[in-house]
């Protein structure tokens, strides 16, 4: 077809042809370099992805081992007697044959040690009794207990009461303080005679593994004697005749030691009486079924009691004294708040005549040692 020039077409018409402006122009495509720019596009977003995945992966990793430690800290509170792995670890017999004797120390005017919050030591002593007290009684054990209330007891008294009911093993329920402000003093320890019975030993190191398992804050160990001196014993060591085992439950002063308390009182009672039972069958007072193996009461074979003559009796407050195992060889610069010479009023009974302790170490826990 012949196409007339712009020359032609205006001879012809008198005029130049319109020319048609919306043509589309041809747009030449870079396919090559599209191409280039996809590639480095998904490049890029693979490697941000591998770098959040990084970054997650850390964080996660650091989170997993966070919740392993909070796993640990809950596994060693009710979850962990809770958990069917642990069941085992709870004595599931019934009418077992045994007498354990469980002194709640302090009591009445005799208020123990103080720590934060003005928090008394003759408080949670009978808490943690009862505590052991109900659980003991669930499995069968017959339990004595020293004093079911806030009054005050003795220790020639309370030893009485173990020996004269015969029971096979005494445990005394402490707590420690530090009187140094800031102190992070803490920790579970167990304290025996100083000759180191068989037996007493037995109950102690297996009481300190069980709370141990539950999760104290530190575990002090076995001691034997009394505070810085190792010649003298815990009253209620020296005058029952039974195995016995003075059991200090964590620092007062020690929020670690009081929140611990509070949120594993059941376990810890628990893991106490397991360890008692236990004990009881490894020393053959009871078989596996609890059926009473041993005829007649434990004995330790601690030296016998020596009684006391009548004038030297000591004062009725001297349970004010010291049961305090924070005083000990672990530290040299730690002081605890047992003040031996510090009196104490009974609201019922208060009267202008002081009443001193007979032992001059400085402490005011239970005046649990010997002259």
């Amino acid at each position: 077809m012949y196409k007339m020039s712009d020359e032609e077409f205006y001879q012809v018409y008198g005029r130049m042809p319109r020319k048609n402006k919306n043509k589309k122009k041809k747009v030449k495509v870079y396919w090559g370099r599209i191409s280039i720019a996809a590639v480095v596009l998904i490049i890029a977003i693979v490697g941000i992805v591998k770098i959040a995945g990084a970054v997650s992966g850390k964080s996660k990793k650091g989170n997993d081992a966070k919740s392993a430690v909070t796993s640990s800290a809950d596994k060693k509170g009710d979850d962990y007697y809770a958990a069917p792995e642990n069941k085992e670890n709870d004595v599931v017999y019934d009418g077992i044959e045994l007498t354990v004797c469980i002194d709640a120390a302090h009591g009445g005017f005799d208020k123990g040690t103080l720590g934060e919050d003005d928090r008394l030591e003759k408080n949670d002593t009978l808490k943690i009794a009862e505590a052991l007290k109900e659980y003991l009684e669930s499995c069968g054990v017959k339990v004595i207990m020293t004093r079911t209330d806030d009054r005050y007891i003795s220790v020639e008294e309370r030893c009485k009461i173990a020996n004269d009911n015969g029971a096979d093993l005494f445990v005394s329920i402490h707590r420690s303080s530090s009187e140094i402000e800031g102190s992070d003093t803490h920790g579970f320890e167990a304290w025996i005679h100083t000759s180191k019975p068989e037996a007493d030993k037995l109950f102690a190191e297996k009481i300190m593994a069980r709370l141990q398992d539950v999760g104290i804050s530190e575990n002090r160990g076995v001691r034997a004697g009394y505070p810085n001196d190792n010649t003298s014993n815990y009253k209620i060591n020296q005058l029952t005749v039974m195995p016995s085992v003075l059991l200090d439950m964590g620092y007062l002063t020690s929020s670690i030691d009081n929140q611990l308390l509070e949120a594993s009182l059941e376990p810890y009672a628990r893991a106490i009486g397991n360890a008692i039972i236990n004990g009881a069958n490894e020393l053959g007072v009871t078989d596996e079924n609890g059926a009473r193996l041993l005829e007649g009461q434990l004995l330790s074979n601690k030296p016998a009691p020596v009684e006391k003559p009548t004038e030297t009796e000591s004062e009725p407050d001297e349970s004010s004294e010291s049961d305090d195992s924070s005083q000990s060889e672990y530290t040299d610069d730690t002081e605890y708040q047992y003040d031996d010479y510090q009196s104490y009023s009974d609201p019922e009974t208060e009267t202008d005549e002081s009443v001193l302790t007979e032992d001059g170490m400085g402490y005011y826990t239970d005046p649990m040692m010997t002259e």
